[in-house]
């Protein structure tokens, strides 16, 4: 084939790449077919050869508008080498950059009407334009949308600022948050265009939930910690300004959301159900909920519908009064959790999320208030949000996914579509929500990744530990060289056996939490059938035995020295979370600490002769000590909050995490009259959740001079939320204003 190639190409070794015709010519003239997707991936990476091509942008820029797994870029990529025919092991144009991306390694040319423009070698493209004055940037990159990031400070944005962002941007509807009167239905719906704007942590914090929208979309609300002491609040953003508003006396908020009229705010702390303006105030306590709480949500009617994940829905009234219940977890059906109810535009259905042990049975339901029935809706692990008017958000393999969805018939009715990559769903540990209001999502990018590590007393790492899925509650062995946890019961169920010298793991068991050593460390426990049943059995490939089952879900905390029982704690409605014990020969139960407040993550001394635990009988979660088993004066072990104590084997100290997840040592000297000292911050470690964790965040070794620390959450601690303006433009659909309902 001897045509000649048209102008405005890249050249490169042997090969002239023309982008315009979408054609890939070798010297001579001929033309070497790629096929459309690969193609783009080749164009996508000259153009940005002078940096690394992550996968996830690679990936949405290139499969913007279907839903794709890395198979496929791993494919195009292939077809691309073969192409130019490139070996992969030394690479002359595409080099794989082992678990990140992909980067263009030849020198290019840009070829402009037939001549060559000079040898533009790895020439940088070009830098994002920046407008220090108010600190804010905007950038361009490939197909993604126009980014913006915004202050954290409370600086004034002056018209004309805004009206030089609009320029910088290219985008109208970038102007709409920053100027004090903005028209975001007609600009959005104007520009036909997708914008991305940043919100970074306040100065001094860091952001520990998703990013919550008003329904009137005008503000953002999220939960920051306070990187000094540690302490969760409530922020709030003007949208349309640079106001940054902390919230007073919200202290321990978590997973908030708004009411309808975009005026309050409810959030969850210290086992109340509260609400506060919006503007600031003084906040009001609605309920009693417990610490179990995982979502709520408002209706039009003042209803308030919230999850209990350990027990299921309840309904009360904004205006305060008992909770009643609405949905309970099927134990029959094997199910372990409610969570995130979000309701639809009429106020009487409502997206919710089961999880359970049955793969056919967890998803994303629709329920239903009059009746009490509910419906599948979606079978995927994450729950699923309303997206006003006419679509539903979810996460699948760390895909941020729209779906269109009727709200008359409550079904699904169009394609998937895929937003943003590498979002990992929340949990009730994680709050990692996503929300839609007026056009708008707000979502966190950051993929959750185990990091089992060895760090000493400063925090400074060891070595790491390699397990074959995501592990959590990590028990390390009496003498101290195995390791047991238990990975997700939903996504990759089992009972872990680790060594800690070398790589060898064995699964134990499929249905299995919460794991505990014997004292002999040849036995183990665990609870089964999401929580209910209490499991013993040895390391060695015995069948396991029930010593009790049935009952409220139990979440073990220790084995006795002596190993003659264990300490679990298990709900009652009326005394909250309380202490039991059962004996290893007989399985009969005893009470241990039953009082009207939570007692929880129980740890018994070496010698038996203590038991520390935590309570919240002060209002926030504190650690404290009393002897064992009388339970005679109690003494209290940390300051100003704390959870999940531990104990050094010659009982000189106690560890335990703080409110801002600062592992704890606290000398113990135990003679006539013992005294607890004063509390020494030794690091700060890197985990998801808090003191108030049901599970274990980190092992403290028998010496005390090490700490195995799941630092699952390294990846997204830093992460700004993301709020993606006229999100319809993304998925190729006309931009609606205003809200369904049904009639």
């Amino acid at each position: 084939m001897n045509a000649q190639p048209p102008v405005s190409t890249y050249a490169f070794g042997e090969f002239r790449l023309d982008v315009e015709s979408r054609k890939l010519w070798r010297d001579g003239g001929d033309e070497v077919p790629l096929p459309s997707r690969a193609f783009d991936a080749l164009v996508y990476l000259v153009e940005h050869r002078d940096r690394l091509v992550r996968k996830n942008e690679f990936v949405e820029a290139v499969w913007h508008d279907v839903v794709v797994t890395d198979d496929s870029l791993i494919h195009a990529i292939s077809v691309v080498r073969r192409a130019l025919a490139d070996d992969p092991n030394q690479p002359r144009y595409v080099q794989t950059v082992p678990r990140r991306g992909y980067r263009f390694v030849a020198a290019v040319r840009v070829i402009a009407d037939g001549s060559t423009a000079g040898a533009d070698t790895r020439a940088p493209a070009a830098s994002p334009t920046s407008l220090a004055a108010a600190g804010t940037t905007t950038e361009r990159t490939g197909t993604a949308p126009p980014r913006v990031d915004w202050l954290a400070q409370r600086k004034p944005v002056s018209a004309g600022l805004a009206v030089v962002l609009a320029l910088a941007v290219g985008v109208v509807g970038s102007v709409l948050w920053l100027n004090p009167h903005p028209n975001r239905d007609t600009e959005a719906h104007d520009t036909g265009r997708a914008v991305r704007l940043f919100q970074p942590a306040p100065e001094g914090g860091t952001i520990v939930s998703g990013g919550l929208l008003s329904p009137d979309g005008q503000c953002l609300a999220f939960v920051a910690r306070d990187n000094i002491n540690g302490r969760h609040a409530l922020w709030v953003r003007t949208l349309h300004s640079s106001e940054l508003k902390l919230l007073d006396n919200t202290d321990g908020a978590s997973k908030p959301f708004w009411s309808p009229d975009s005026r309050q705010i409810a959030f969850f702390a210290n086992g109340k159900l509260i609400a506060v303006n919006a503007s600031g105030g003084e906040p009001r306590t609605i309920a009693e909920v417990g610490i179990t709480a995982a979502g709520g949500t408002w209706a039009f009617d003042d209803t308030i519908l919230f999850a209990d994940w350990a027990k299921g829905l309840y309904t009360v009234k904004a205006r305060g009064g008992e909770p009643e219940a609405v949905a309970t977890l099927d134990r029959a059906a094997r199910d372990i959790a409610f969570s995130w109810p979000q309701f639809l535009p009429d106020g009487r259905h409502f997206l919710y999320q089961i999880v359970s042990l049955d793969a056919d049975r967890t998803g994303t339901y629709i329920g239903d208030l009059d009746t009490r029935q509910s419906v599948r809706l979606l079978d995927t692990e994450s729950p699923a949000v309303f997206a006003p008017p006419r679509h539903v958000l979810h996460i699948q393999r760390d895909m941020l996914i729209a779906e269109e969805f009727d709200v008359r018939t409550l079904q699904l009715t169009g394609r998937a579509t895929v937003l943003a990559r590498g979002v990992s769903p929340p949990s009730p540990a994680d709050e990692n929500v996503v929300s839609a209001a007026s056009g708008l999502i707000a979502y966190r990018h950051g993929i959750r990744q185990q990091r089992l590590a060895w760090v000493d007393r400063t925090g400074a790492v060891l070595s790491t530990v390699q397990m074959p899925a995501e592990v959590f509650n990590p028990r390390v062995s009496p003498d101290g060289s195995r390791l047991l946890a238990t990975s997700s019961v939903t996504t990759n169920p089992g009972l872990w056996l680790a060594s800690l010298s070398r790589a060898e793991f064995e699964r134990l068991d499929t249905d299995a939490i919460a794991p505990l050593w014997a004292p002999d460390g040849a036995r183990i426990a665990y609870t089964a059938r999401g929580g209910f049943d209490l499991m013993v059995r040895s390391t060695a490939s015995e069948a396991p035995r029930r010593l009790v089952t049935g009952g409220a879900i139990k979440i073990l905390n220790d084995w006795s020295p002596d190993g003659e029982h264990i300490v679990y704690t298990e709900r009652d409605d009326r005394t909250k979370l309380d202490l039991w014990g059962v004996r290893i020969g007989d399985g009969t139960v005893f009470p241990i600490l039953a009082t009207p407040f939570n007692e929880m993550q129980a740890r018994i001394s070496p010698d038996g002769n203590w038991i520390a635990y935590v309570s919240d009988e002060e209002g926030a979660l504190e650690v404290y000590a009393q002897r064992y088993p009388e339970l005679g004066e109690r003494y209290k072990v940390s300051v100003s909050g704390g959870g999940q104590p531990q104990w050094r084997r010659d009982q000189r100290e106690i560890f335990y995490v703080a409110p801002d997840h600062t592992i704890v040592a606290v000398p113990v000297d135990d003679g006539q009259r013992p005294v607890f000292g004063s509390p020494r911050r030794l690091f700060r470690a890197p985990f998801t959740g808090g003191p108030d964790n049901a599970r274990d965040n980190y092992a403290a070794a028998a010496d005390g001079d090490r700490f195995l620390v799941d630092g699952s959450a390294a990846d997204v601690s830093d992460a700004a939320i993301t709020v993606l303006v006229n999100w319809p433009a993304e998925t190729g659909i006309a931009m609606q204003t205003g809200s369904q309902h049904l009639e």
